[in-house]
């Protein structure tokens, strides 16, 4: 078993699993506690990595199914499993999704089985700007106050995709058959971790707009202080990505978003595995 240590990254939620070696062969105990890890802490780190796709998907499926992701034409040839982050153009096409997940969102809530949870890989990353944040929405939904948890208990809320989309430039429509793929979805607002039994918040300022049975102004209302809520400085972890790091998050129990930088003056370029859940519940 590889010697490994715990460096926590912020109160609320996250950890740095330190003294692991992915191009090596990971033996069952190490694995073992790094899933530990990923339950307990929502948010795992591992930094200073050199692996092939190939042993980024062999790792990351040790956790469970690989999703192929929607937007197809951003896969990584000859590996559909990794979906490419980047602004790099080349031959006059984008080499991966441009300006990606600059609104706070979990990987693939507007599913009827949402993401587990994604590990992504930092191959290029600019010298400033560029950062993640992630927030902890275990720690969001106990930090609520006593009558927003009985406005929302037994409610679910509304995740649509193509509304999330349709926010978006510099990328191309949604196809008809992409469309039909991402239907909306309803998914409780209070969402049960299926191994930790923990609940969390699960509502995202990227899909959500609407709370079935619930006026759409009054729904509205209460979806803004649900979202301004969760990103408080309290909940919130900033990751300043170096070029090696590799950051699995769990999906069930945060959410995250990019932040700007200069892309005329810098590449970045992640290339993300996600890993197929479960019905929320």
């Amino acid at each position: 078993m590889m010697a490994i240590g715990l460096r926590p990254l912020h109160d609320a939620h996250g950890v740095e699993v330190q003294g692991v070696d992915l191009a090596k062969d990971l033996d069952d105990a190490t694995f073992a506690r790094i899933l530990d890890a990923h339950h307990r802490y929502g948010l795992v780190l591992l930094r200073d990595q050199k692996i092939t796709p190939g042993q980024h998907i062999a790792f990351s499926r040790r956790f469970g199914e690989l999703e192929i992701h929607v937007l197809n034409q951003y896969l990584l040839p000859g590996h559909p499993e990794v979906l490419v982050l980047s602004n790099r153009v080349e031959n006059g096409k984008q080499k991966g999704v441009p300006n990606g997940g600059w609104i706070w969102h979990s990987d693939l809530a507007y599913m009827k089985r949402p993401s587990l949870g994604s590990l992504l890989y930092a191959h290029e990353v600019p010298d400033e700007g560029g950062d993640t944040l992630y927030a902890g929405m275990h720690a969001a939904l106990e930090g609520l106050s006593p009558a927003i948890r009985k406005q929302i208990a037994g409610r679910s809320a509304v995740h649509s995709y193509a509304w999330y989309y349709a926010k978006l430039d510099q990328r191309a429509p949604l196809t008809e058959e992409q469309k039909a793929k991402t239907p909306p979805v309803e998914h409780p607002i209070e969402r049960t971790h299926p191994v930790t039994g923990r609940k969390a918040l699960y509502v995202f300022e990227a899909f959500c707009d609407e709370i079935p049975g619930m006026p759409q102004d009054e729904a509205r209302a209460l979806l803004a202080e649900l979202f301004a809520h969760s990103v408080k400085p309290d909940y919130v972890y900033a990751h300043r990505w170096l070029p090696g790091d590799i950051l699995f998050w769990d999906n069930r129990c945060t959410m995250h978003r990019a932040t700007p930088y200069d892309q005329q003056k810098y590449h970045r370029t992640m290339h993300r595995t996600t890993v197929t859940g479960d019905v929320p519940f």
